[in-house]
């Protein structure tokens, strides 16, 4: 498992489709209804650039001081990459296949989450802060500190994807 900082851009942009990578740092979520918001305003929040974008809905510690964050299918995000790449946001994590062409055309990173791992993605989060949309609960945009976050490189930043292989030239 190759350990990453969600600062070192380089670092990022050197893995290879198909790598088991543990990711720290901060990450955003940011599902439908936040990224719709952000569509509609015309801008991309500054807070958002070079960073990168994980499509959960973080839930509420239980009463055993449980927390749960488990991708949501990324698929359906996808209308919304054209802008947010061109607005610099750096990746996203998700759960499921992406659009291979957007990622390559922008020579972007796609990290997928395994699904049903919410239990483990939360035990990995060390921090949250609401930071847009607070009105939007779960769906708003927080800001997470994350460590030894575990993903795996679904589209590199060559374009090369575990989806489709056919799309690997």
């Amino acid at each position: 498992m190759i350990k990453v900082n969600t600062s070192d851009f380089a670092k990022m942009k050197s893995l290879k489709c198909g790598e088991i990578v543990s990711l720290s740092g901060e990450v955003f979520t940011a599902r439908d209804a936040a990224l719709k918001k952000i569509i509609e305003s015309g801008k991309m929040s500054e807070i958002l650039k070079n960073k990168i974008i994980f499509h959960a809905g973080p839930t509420n510690k239980n009463e055993k001081n449980l927390f749960s964050c488990g991708p949501t299918t990324a698929k359906r995000m996808d209308k919304f990459l054209p802008f947010l790449f061109e607005n610099n946001l750096f990746a996203t994590i998700g759960k499921g296949e992406r659009d291979i062409d957007i990622h390559k055309k922008f020579g972007k990173i796609y990290f997928a989450a395994f699904g049903g791992l919410g239990s483990l993605y939360g035990s990995r989060i060390k921090k949250t802060e609401c930071v847009l949309f607070k009105e939007l609960k779960s769906e708003a945009i927080y800001r997470m500190e994350i460590i030894d976050f575990p993903v795996l490189v679904g589209i590199d930043s060559k374009g090369k994807s575990i989806f489709n292989r056919r799309n690997n030239g």
